[in-house]
């Protein structure tokens, strides 16, 4: 994740009152060239970087998963894909996809979806938050206020 949607992850996660909430943030850090090289890495199925983290991913004991991702190129990064694969009881599970974008990110929302689907979960909503240069906390704030009820 990166800095707009870990703060959106953060927001969402705010407003879930109602839930107790677990989070694992995947996180690419260093400067902003260091992160471009990272994300290349991801593209050649390298994630040596999260490695640790894609170990330790269970669903098994959470009633709902929401998975957060940015958008590069109308798509979310490799990553992505790496995460649901080796989500461990990812099955049966009712989830929530939502990215963030500068422009549309609509193809990327509807691709999360359909590989979140295909891994046998149930997705009960989605949300895309865009803007071109810094993302509030409003509107994740609100979403998240939504799933609560």
């Amino acid at each position: 994740m990166s800095g707009r949607t870990k703060k959106t992850a953060e927001a969402i996660a705010s407003a879930l009152t109602n839930h107790d909430v677990s989070y694992f943030p995947m996180e690419l850090t260093g400067k902003f060239i260091e992160k471009i090289k990272k994300l290349d890495k991801f593209e050649n199925d390298d994630f040596s970087e999260i490695e640790s983290g894609l170990d330790n991913l269970d669903a098994a004991i959470y009633d709902l998963i929401i998975i957060g991702m940015p958008t590069y190129g109308d798509k979310p990064p490799k990553a992505f894909d790496e995460i649901i694969v080796r989500m461990k009881n990812l099955n049966g599970k009712r989830a929530i996809v939502f990215n963030t974008a500068r422009f549309t990110g609509k193809k990327s929302l509807d691709y999360m979806k359909a590989k979140v689907e295909e891994a046998g979960a149930q997705v009960i909503d989605q949300a895309r938050f865009r803007k071109l240069l810094w993302i509030g906390v409003k509107n994740a704030i609100k979403f998240g206020t939504k799933i609560n009820d």
